[in-house]
């Protein structure tokens, strides 16, 4: 029998230097059951079975976590950093972020309603401090309250072509502020609509971080973005 993918996902977690106690695990099974349960009421996402909500999901947002952590210790940000999840959807990238580092303040930032809806009871239901919703879409007019800019951090997953994500995101950091995108290939050297948008956004690729989900043998990359002017 295969072992549990929380398991899996646990000896990943503490490879990428981010490890969860038991207490984390418990509040990821219990995310992501009531993933499960909602998801049969209103569409998440099209990955239900507990595998990938595990391994493919919930590790993407681990993985941000043991990388932020590193990246923005050493560029000096406060010991509890703020950071916007960028187009939450399900929650999946924010909710295991924070649950891996709980001294974090995250915010989840959905445009659609009743994922909102979702994010909220889940948010309720596991009690954790620090953790904060708002329901706007990106570059919709300019922030309605300090909890809507200056971060520390933003991470996006599949909102938006990279080019189209990229200004959303730098215009919600802080001036030390970093952008942490998704991609299955490493933008290097940038195709011309990235780089474009480099310019626009006067920001450029500060690293890129290979790492495989666990079970997989595809390699992915979480690409942090930073101010060209630093």
């Amino acid at each position: 029998m295969s072992a549990d993918p929380l398991a899996v996902l646990a000896a990943a977690a503490a490879e990428w230097g981010a490890p969860l106690d038991a207490a984390a695990l418990a509040r990821l099974r219990s995310y992501l059951l009531e993933v499960q349960a909602k998801n049969a009421q209103t569409n998440l996402t099209s990955d239900a079975a507990w595998e990938p909500l595990v391994l493919k999901h919930a590790a993407d947002g681990v993985f941000a976590a043991a990388v932020l952590r590193r990246e923005l210790a050493a560029r000096g940000a406060p010991l509890r950093p703020r950071i916007l999840d960028l187009g939450a959807g399900g929650g999946f990238i924010g909710f295991a972020l924070k649950i891996a580092w709980p001294e974090a303040e995250v915010t989840l930032m959905e445009a659609v309603e009743r994922k909102f809806r979702f994010l909220n009871a889940a948010a309720a239901g596991l009690g954790l401090s620090g953790l904060r919703l708002v329901l706007r879409r990106a570059g919709s007019g300019p922030p309605r309250s300090r909890y809507e800019s200056g971060f520390d951090a933003v991470v996006e997953r599949a909102l938006a072509p990279l080019p189209e994500a990229l200004p959303l995101a730098m215009e919600l950091l802080s001036p030390r502020g970093i952008f942490a995108a998704f991609q299955s290939d490493e933008p290097a050297p940038p195709a011309p609509a990235l780089a474009k948008a480099l310019a626009g956004a006067g920001a450029r690729v500060l690293k890129s971080f290979p790492y495989r989900r666990p079970r997989e043998e595809r390699q992915r990359f979480l690409v942090v973005f930073a101010r060209e002017e630093e």
